[in-house]
């Protein structure tokens, strides 16, 4: 484990002391945690960017129409009640 030190505006650093003394665990864990989050919604986004963006190169076309059309034909009704 790698050790940093960060300078953080007074704001934050009196929100992470609030929160990590509410949950009772140190502040490395809290701040780690959240640079955790953090990463992974980043990671998230550009995979979703990479999704819209990817149809916008190759938009739906005919095949989609084709499925909306074909689908009633081949998929049975479900009862729902």
């Amino acid at each position: 484990m790698k050790k940093i030190a960060i300078s953080l505006p007074d704001h934050q650093a009196r929100a992470i002391e609030v929160l990590r003394r509410k949950r009772k665990i140190p502040r490395s864990r809290l701040i780690s945690e959240a640079v955790s989050v953090y990463l992974a919604e980043r990671e998230y986004s550009r995979i979703a960017r990479a999704y819209i963006d990817g149809y916008r190169r190759h938009p739906e076309g005919r095949e989609a129409e084709a499925y909306v059309r074909i689908a009633p034909e081949v998929l049975e009704p479900e009862d729902w009640e």
